[in-house]
């Protein structure tokens, strides 16, 4: 099989679904996976004139799979600095970090976006929109990328996709905000949408390296991107290797995750674009208040405007100063289907047309 072919198998769609035990569920995944890696001896021709080897590709792949599972049992075991050890291990001997190039980097000036729940109607600061002060790190919570005590920037591509992540919050409870990074960032591209949506690919170069990679990280994106099946536990065990890779990350040339969300289910919606989130955990860690510097220099943001407010504002799409939302709003997205069989354009939804008034809103440096 190529890696077209291997990307558009039934086995790699995701995100996993499980009854039973988590541990074996992940486990047959992953070893079917590796089946299919073994047996597959035309994976692609050369790419951007580089011939690839077959033999260490698998060998690498392999690595990474064994890893992946080894470290479940470790931390199943009781020793979570063993369990990341042995990903780290893994990771580091598979290269992973190597099939990262240009093309995996969040451009300069790439617009995100955050919402927070509040029913309040007076704007919420930028700054209370963006990561959980040190001083209240007692507030952080478990989450599939989110260490307790450990505050992190989290930021979707879309607003509609931050909606998603908060549950879907009510209108009037939705304050929002746009976020841009000043630099380029190098982030750890663990989406599955080529898993689900690949029929605009042509062949096996289609997309560079990108295949390659996916390919790849098939393992690891798959043990991120497992459905929680006791969603009211303490313990979660589908967490276990995002939350050691965001401990990772923190110790690598990696600036952050980019991944899809689970509860935007790509196998089930007829949405058209791509719809991923970004975590980036603080880089600051000594000091007890605030917020971390090196994040505060590295983005700006808009002003927040509360969702009802915005409403009162205008009927219009547009603020006075702006001229009229275009179809391309979000470059990312071009349709959602929120209501089975209907397919909306985005720049037509209150998430579109509150990210064109975000748009026309100066950004502005943090305190």
């Amino acid at each position: 099989m190529t890696f077209l072919e291997i990307i558009r198998d039934p086995s790699t769609i995701l995100p996993i679904r499980y009854t039973g035990s988590f541990r074996e569920a992940l486990k047959e995944k992953i070893q079917h996976f590796g089946q299919v890696i073994d047996n597959s001896d035309n994976l692609s021709m050369a790419i951007e004139g580089i011939n690839l080897d077959q033999a260490v590709f698998k060998k690498r792949n392999k690595i990474l799979r064994n890893g992946i599972l080894n470290t479940i049992d470790a931390y199943y075991e009781g020793d979570p600095s063993k369990a990341y050890r042995i990903l780290s291990t893994a990771l580091k001997e598979s290269n992973l970090t190597g099939y990262l190039n240009k093309e995996f980097e969040l451009p300069e000036n790439s617009n995100l976006f955050r919402i927070r729940k509040e029913t309040k109607n007076y704007p919420l600061s930028k700054e209370e929109l963006f990561h959980i002060p040190f001083e209240l790190r007692s507030k952080v919570s478990t989450q599939r990328y989110s260490i307790p005590g450990l505050p992190s920037l989290y930021l979707a591509n879309s607003i509609y996709v931050a909606w998603e992540e908060m549950r879907r919050p009510g209108f009037n409870e939705i304050h929002a905000t746009r976020i841009v990074n000043n630099r380029p960032l190098m982030l750890l591209d663990l989406t599955n949408d080529i898993f689900a949506r690949n029929k605009h690919l042509v062949d096996n170069l289609s997309y560079n390296w990108q295949l390659l990679y996916k390919v790849m990280a098939w393992p690891l994106i798959a043990a991120c991107s497992v459905k929680v099946q006791n969603t009211e536990d303490p313990f979660k065990p589908e967490y276990i290797i995002p939350q050691l890779l965001l401990q990772w990350v923190n110790k690598n040339t990696v600036y952050g995750i980019k991944y899809s969300s689970t509860h935007i289910d790509l196998n089930k919606s007829a949405h058209e674009g791509l719809f991923y989130n970004v975590v980036i955990p603080v880089r600051t860690f000594k000091i007890e208040r605030g917020q971390c510097h090196e994040l505060k220099n590295t983005f700006k943001s808009t002003r927040v405007i509360p969702l009802q407010i915005r409403q009162f504002i205008t009927f219009s799409d547009r603020l006075d100063h702006q001229t009229s939302i275009l179809d391309n709003v979000n470059p990312d997205i071009s349709g959602v289907e929120l209501i089975e069989g209907h397919l909306q354009k985005y720049s037509s939804t209150i998430f579109g047309i509150l990210e064109h008034n975000l748009n026309g809103i100066e950004l502005e440096t943090f305190d």
